[in-house]
């Protein structure tokens, strides 16, 4: 059933609910009955079933509803729910306990059972007569699943071929173990050791469903103070003291005693209720080895963090938000935390708080432990006055607090003349916002003209509204009680005593009730203010708010660690109580202790690869990861084999490559001309900086350094049609032999696109306009087969004479030479490295390659085109034997889709293009993927494992290349630490070495699991990634892949600095991106001509997916 059926359900049965409790249980079980969520999966008619057949213990007839009664009715259809009738719940409770046994099997003769999946129901009940696959199958329903030939039929998760695959083991011998392998060290972590209780404890499990009138609420920062709101207005002993329970503030709590039924709707104020029901048993102990992890982790933190979570227990210094604790502290000690900004005051009444997010690991090698990590999110500022907020927008700045009190804002305010963009600005930054009215305390100043701050403290009680809309000024007039016609300003004065004192500046209107949308409530400006209590900013984020926000709440390695050294050793901050507090009744209650200090890990700093250029090398013995090379003196130059055009053909001719370059100038759609000069100086320089490096260019005087402009256009959308430039494109590829200075050179045009405005950032403000970048990307790269490269107009101006004095000189010349296939470095073939030696031997080839999955942004996911809601699929693979060089295809899937569709169709593309360019099969295949979370580990590993295999036998019966699967993920929160500030650098922010390797401890038992950072830290703390090793048939030592994967962070050619992800993974990241780009110019320029893709039309899916591919005549990583 839909879930608008289910409220028009649930809004019937709420006028139906009774007083007793009994009679509340029933209706709201009526209404309940089609709700389709995590655990409600019934069939309607099965429950029917159950309700008129199993009034008795041990009663039939709950089964011919629904013949697959073990995949739904028998988790939520019986009706009993765990009672023996309609009346006594706590007996019927008492009962269905004893029958149960904690360690998950079954204890009653009908099936009654309390464990399974986390958001299943298990009852008693009669078990249904279809005969199972499998003994295993049939011992907990909550496990078992369809096949494709038979549905409903049940057989045993762990049964699916996916479920029964092996992982990759952990080696014998760790790189920290080989004391020739890198340097030994020892650093702190976030992670604390957590000490559960050594003798079991019982709780049981309720689900808790939240209800605000007819809405089902279920954002974590709204379910935490509607339940405790509920209960302040639930009746006496209708539930235990707070102490005896704990809730997640989301939809779990746990009991250390029964609760008075095992359902029921428990109701406050104003139409606010919340229903519990009971759904199992688990003991919190130190084994917790067959408990489900998730839970137990939930569990744990939601003990240790329950009182802070609960506003009166914690001073109401604390809100919740997602899975984060912010602070909401008065001051913060001067000095504190090497003047770590806790709480920084932004622009626009805004402020950044920092917030605690805690999870407990139950599966690491050291055993359980939380880790603690800080962030900050903007939270309005308390009793913020609106004018004040108002004029800061208008001119663009904050008002200190001495130009407030000296009033000198105030003439300045009054002689404000409002225009329509200030009132959209004020609509964006208000949206949604709930707004704070006092009215008879608004702006006031003293005799001689000081202006009075306002006592918070006086305004605690004032009404509150929900920000709608602007309307119009004070001077507007309206009918009141007396049937006399008034303005607001007279109204004010009258009854309020208050006189207006900016009657120009507009109204706030209240949102009218939905019976009434012509009703027109208004409130002055100067009499509302944002809310007392601080909440999290919801308004328009500009780009100078941002730019604050990142700035000065940025962390450095050691303020980080200070802060959180802090909050794991359980002190507070500032005027905050700690987070964590091993004495109280919480974590005394329930046997939990953290220790109060950092855990300390082993750690190794890996031997780095010697970089190799065309004619000279770079060994970065000091760990620094970074060199230089454009820069360089002298200039380290490209490979010399890397100048020619790559052939599929060996025998064919080998064509030296020499750049032409040409100059689209592309205006902003906000003017009505292309209104920006471009100096010919600067691309000059660009052009005589890619001839150093070693990549020769088209020269039109080599001695006065002025290289040829082929050609020259520009473009202005709405003036200029998309079709004269794609001619102009096509041209550029025509009469070209003249520029050859010999015979054995091929020209290669490259058009650099100048841009007057960033259309990404255009497109955020002003969705109307169209991205030209995008368009002009598909038109070169897929259709047209140029080269491109795209540079702002104030950066390419910019463009120094040489590349060590500007940055933005040898960023471009990277990227180009990357783009036109000039590879610019390797690694050292037989030297030192013995893993990279072993990777790039010729004898035994390497397919590198890289899976990622680029899903649309939120505000494609709202737009109305469904093609920009697909997801891409991007597979990027090495076509050489020095794994430097890649190609990518694209494909698109459904959105959320992280499984790739057809997985098999990109990997023989992938082999093919290396066998063509290399002349050999790969012997091994290496895959770095992105994108997976532990609980997809099994499925996609064995799905694109089995791909991988069907494609080898495709190409041979014989062929059988060892395969290892990598899975690369960055979405974590365990960081690393210097023991010491003095092993550090102050240029990387004393951040840990490039190449830092983490294998233990913090590392997880159930795979093979290590962490790397490669980054180099400047600003900030930088981020380990964390690389599981899922399957490896190849059999190489322990020190293997930790290695490789180090050496593949110095190979991707934008930058002369290690990254912090293996190169192949990041191309694939790029081309993912780019294929977005071109698959939004291409739905533009189709659009042009009068055609859409049809979704359901197998023709327009693969045309669609054609208008991802490269040209073939570019032969470069054009994605970068």
């Amino acid at each position: 059933m839909s879930r608008r059926n289910d409220d028009n359900d649930y809004r019937r049965n709420d006028r139906e609910w009774r007083d007793d409790g009994d009679g509340n249980r029933r209706s709201y079980e009526d209404s309940r009955r089609n709700r389709d969520d995590d655990n409600y999966r019934g069939g309607h008619e099965g429950n029917r079933g159950n309700d008129q057949g199993y009034n008795q213990r041990g009663g039939g007839g709950g089964n011919q509803g629904n013949p697959d009664n073990h995949r739904g009715d028998d988790r939520r259809g019986h009706q009993n729910r765990g009672n023996q009738g309609r009346g006594d719940y706590g007996d019927n409770l008492h009962n269905q306990m004893e029958r149960m046994s904690f360690d998950g099997r079954d204890g009653d003769r009908h099936g009654g059972r309390v464990d399974g999946n986390r958001y299943a129901q298990q009852r008693s009940g009669p078990r249904h007569n279809i005969q199972p696959r499998s003994a295993a199958g049939m011992e907990n329903p909550g496990e078992l699943a369809g096949s494709a030939d038979h549905p409903n039929m049940p057989i045993a998760k762990k049964d699916l071929a996916h479920n029964s695959q092996e992982f990759a083991k952990r080696p014998d011998t760790s790189v920290y173990d080989n004391p020739r392998c890198g340097t030994k060290i020892e650093l702190l972590t976030n992670h604390c050791l957590v000490h559960l209780p050594e003798k079991p404890i019982i709780l049981y499990e309720y689900n808790i469903d939240l209800y605000k009138g007819r809405k089902k609420v279920e954002k974590r920062e709204e379910t935490g103070p509607l339940f405790r709101e509920i209960l302040d207005g639930a009746q006496r002993g209708e539930f235990p003291p707070a102490h005896h329970y704990v809730f997640n503030d989301v939809n779990l709590l746990w009991s250390d005693t029964q609760l008075p039924f095992s359902e029921k709707l428990v109701r406050g104020r104003n139409g606010k209720a919340f229903y519990y029901k009971f759904t199992r048993a688990v003991e919190l102990g130190r084994e917790v080895g067959t408990q489900d992890s998730q839970l137990m982790s939930t569990l744990v933190d939601a003990i240790a963090t329950a009182r802070v979570r609960w506003p009166r227990r914690a001073g109401n210094q604390f809100t919740v938000f997602k899975r984060s604790i912010f602070l909401l502290q008065n001051r913060v000690d001067e000095g504190a935390f090497g003047d770590a900004p806790v709480f920084v005051r932004l622009r626009n009444g805004v402020d950044a708080r920092m917030g605690v997010s805690m999870s407990v690991k139950l599966n690491l090698r050291v055993g359980i432990t939380a880790c603690f990590d800080v962030s900050h999110t903007m939270f309005t500022r308390p009793g913020y006055p609106l004018v004040r907020l108002f004029w800061e927008l208008i001119n663009g700045d904050d008002i200190p607090d001495e130009e407030i009190a000296n009033g000198n804002w105030d003439n300045d305010m009054r002689r404000a003349r409002v225009t329509e963009r200030n009132v959209a600005l004020m609509s964006q930054v208000l949206h949604k916002m709930k707004i704070l009215v006092s009215n008879a305390e608004g702006i006031r100043f003293d005799d001689q003209g000081n202006y009075q701050e306002r006592d918070l403290r006086a305004l605690m009680n004032s009404p509150t509204f929900k920000f709608f809309e602007f309307g119009a000024d004070c001077f507007y007039e309206f009918v009141n009680g007396n049937n006399e016609r008034i303005s607001i300003i007279d109204h004010y004065r009258e009854r309020y005593g208050y006189n207006i004192r900016y009657p120009h500046l507009p109204c706030l209107r209240k949102k009218p009730p939905s019976g009434d949308r012509n009703r027109m409530v208004l409130f002055p400006m100067e009499v509302c203010s944002l809310l007392i209590d601080p909440v999290r900013y919801t308004g328009y984020v500009s780009q100078q708010l941002k730019g604050q926000m990142i700035k000065y709440t940025t962390l450095s390695a050691e303020q980080r660690k200070l802060v959180l050294q802090n909050i794991i050793g359980q002190n507070p901050i500032g005027d905050c109580p700690p987070i964590v507090d091993n004495n109280d009744r919480y974590m005394i209650s329930h046997g939990i202790e953290m220790e109060k200090k950092m855990l300390s890990v082993k750690a190794s700093l890996l031997p780095p690869p010697r970089v190799v250029y065309g004619n000279s090398d770079f060994l970065d013995s000091d760990h620094l990861g970074e060199w230089k090379a454009v820069t360089h003196e002298p200039v380290r130059t490209v490979l010399e084999e890397a100048i020619f055009r790559r052939s599929r053909d060996p025998k064919a001719t080998k064509l030296k490559k020499r750049l032409l370059g040409s100059i689209l100038r592309v205006g902003s759609p906000m003017n009505n001309s292309v209104a920006f000069e471009i100096d010919d100086t600067c691309y000059h320089n660009l052009m005589r900086a890619i001839e150093e490096a070693g990549q020769p260019v088209c020269w039109a005087n080599r001695e006065m350094g002025q290289a040829v402009i082929h050609s020259s256009t520009e473009y202005l959308q709405g003036r200029d049609l998309p079709g004269v430039t794609m001619d102009w494109m096509k041209s550029l590829s025509q009469d070209l032999d003249s520029y050859k200075e010999a015979e054995d050179e091929i020209i290669v045009p490259i058009v650099f696109m100048i841009f007057q405005v960033r259309f990404s950032t255009l497109n955020c403000e002003r969705q109307y306009f169209q991205n030209d970048y995008n368009l002009f990307k598909w038109m070169a790269d897929n259709e047209i087969g140029v080269f491109t490269q795209g540079i702002l107009y104030k950066t390419f101006n910019s463009i120094g004479m040489t590349p060590a004095a500007c940055k933005f000189t040898s960023q471009l010349v990277e990227k180009i030479l990357g783009k036109v296939g000039t590879t610019h470095r390797r690694l050292e073939r037989d030297g030192e490295h013995k893993s990279w030696k072993k990777l790039v031997n010729p004898a035994e080839p390497t397919l590198l390659l890289g899976v990622d999955v680029s899903h649309p942004s939120s505000r494609d996911l709202m737009g109305e085109d469904p093609v920009k809601r697909l997801s891409v699929a991007t597979i990027v693979g090495n076509i050489d034997l020095d794994c430097t060089e890649y190609r990518a295809s694209s494909k698109i899937q459904d959105v959320g889709e992280e499984r790739i569709v057809r997985f098999d169709d990109e990997i023989l593309e992938r082999i093919g293009n290396f066998v063509q360019f290399t002349g050999k099969r790969p012997e091994h295949i290496v895959i770095y993927r992105d994108g997976l979370s532990e609980g997809d580990f099994q499925r996609t590993l064995y799905e694109e494992k089995k791909s991988v295999e069907n494609v080898c036998l495709r190409i041979a019966p014989g062929y059988n290349p060892t395969l290892t699967y990598i899975v690369v993920t960055k979405r974590h929160h365990t960081r690393f630490f210097l023991n010491y500030k003095e092993e550090g650098l102050p240029e990387q922010g004393f951040n840990v070495r490039p190449g830092t390797l983490v294998e233990d401890t913090v590392t997880t038992r159930d795979f093979y699991d290590f962490f790397l950072a490669t980054q180099v830290g400047q600003i900030g703390l930088a981020r380990p990634t964390h690389y599981y090793v899922l399957w490896d048939s190849w059999k190489v030592p322990a020190t293997f892949w930790p290695t490789i994967t180090h050496a593949l962070t110095y190979l991707f050619c934008r930058s002369t600095n290690t990254v912090n992800l293996p190169s192949p993974l990041l191309y694939a990241h790029l081309a993912a991106k780019r294929a977005k780009e071109t698959m939004d110019g291409a739905l533009y320029a189709n659009g042009l001509a009068g055609r859409q893709f049809d979704l359901s039309q197998f023709a327009d899916l693969s045309q669609l997916t054609n208008c991802l591919q490269n040209h073939r005549a570019l032969d470069g990583m054009t994605f970068v």
